[in-house]
């Protein structure tokens, strides 16, 4: 049996659009076995949203690898256990796609370096800045280059907490797409790029009283922001209640902020706000991943 670990992901950062994720340490599971004939999807805490034909993601991907390396599979099982919110901006896709390609990999001979899995993993997603970390771990940078994708990582240190907050809805990241001009302004171009330098500065060399800057952003969320009720009141109370830095988390709606400490007051007080004026959130607090994706064989 082969058993893969994928941790999620937190996409763009504020001012790293498309360009900047961390691994957080939420996970989803995969159980995979080569079986003589069939195939066998079973999966675990899906509220009936994931397929268990063909058309499963996780399935697709394992397939892209087979076809990439020219093995004939027989049979199939699969067992699918996802703590990761779908469709909220968390990466659950690339934790599929990732898992996937990692165990088809092994079945077919571990044929495929990582590098390569990466190049296909982030074709098939549509863009790097989640499968990177999914695969890497830590904070990492991507980039595309033709058709290969380009990802550094980089570990941080565990001394900071990220309060995951996931509302009882989902914004569909093609209309989260849509909403986004096709031209900007030079002068926004340039205050992000130096919004996500600062970014990543604060976050590896630990002065994270320049993260509030750092995730400064004009290229998507005051453009997504439309589809989140309470949006910028909610990021209001977030640096009342003493985030170094608040930001949408992918293409939304999960809203994340950065925090120092054990967390557990700006949970009380994040939840009671969100009580208060009927918003349907929870409140997780995570760490930074800085293993990404793990396989086994046993």
């Amino acid at each position: 049996m082969i058993y893969v670990r994928v941790p999620a992901t937190s996409a763009n950062m504020g001012s790293g659009f498309d360009t900047l994720g961390v691994a957080l340490n939420l996970y989803s599971r995969l159980e995979v076995e080569e079986r003589e004939s069939g195939l066998e999807i079973i999966t675990v805490n899906n509220n009936g949203n994931v397929q268990s034909d063909k058309s499963n993601l996780v399935y697709r991907a394992m397939d892209k690898i087979f076809q990439a390396t020219g093995y004939s599979l027989h049979g199939l099982y699969i067992k699918q256990d996802s703590k990761i919110p779908m469709t909220r901006g968390l990466g659950s896709s690339s934790a599929c796609i990732i898992g996937g390609m990692l165990a088809a990999n092994v079945i077919s001979g571990r044929k495929l370096s990582y590098p390569e899995i990466l190049n296909m993993a982030a074709e098939m997603e549509g863009h790097p800045d989640n499968v990177g970390p999914a695969l890497y771990g830590g904070l990492c940078i991507s980039a595309t280059e033709g058709k290969k994708t380009l990802v550094k990582s980089e570990k941080l240190e565990n001394d900071l907490i990220f309060a995951v907050m996931v509302p009882d809805f989902y914004v569909a990241t093609k209309k989260s797409r849509g909403a986004l001009p096709e031209l900007i302004h030079l002068r926004d171009a340039a205050d992000n790029i130096s919004s996500a330098l600062m970014l990543y500065e604060a976050l590896i060399r630990g002065d994270y009283d320049m993260l509030r800057f750092g995730v400064r952003d004009k290229l998507h969320q005051p453009y997504r922001k439309g589809y989140i009720n309470g949006f910028d009141d909610i990021f209001d109370k977030t640096y009342d209640y003493g985030s170094k830095a608040t930001y949408l988390s992918g293409s939304g709606p999960t809203i994340i902020s950065i925090l120092t400490g054990d967390g557990t007051t700006f949970k009380k007080r994040i939840e009671s706000f969100f009580r208060e004026n009927s918003h349907s959130w929870k409140c997780m607090l995570l760490e930074v991943d800085n293993v990404g994706a793990v396989v086994s064989v046993r």
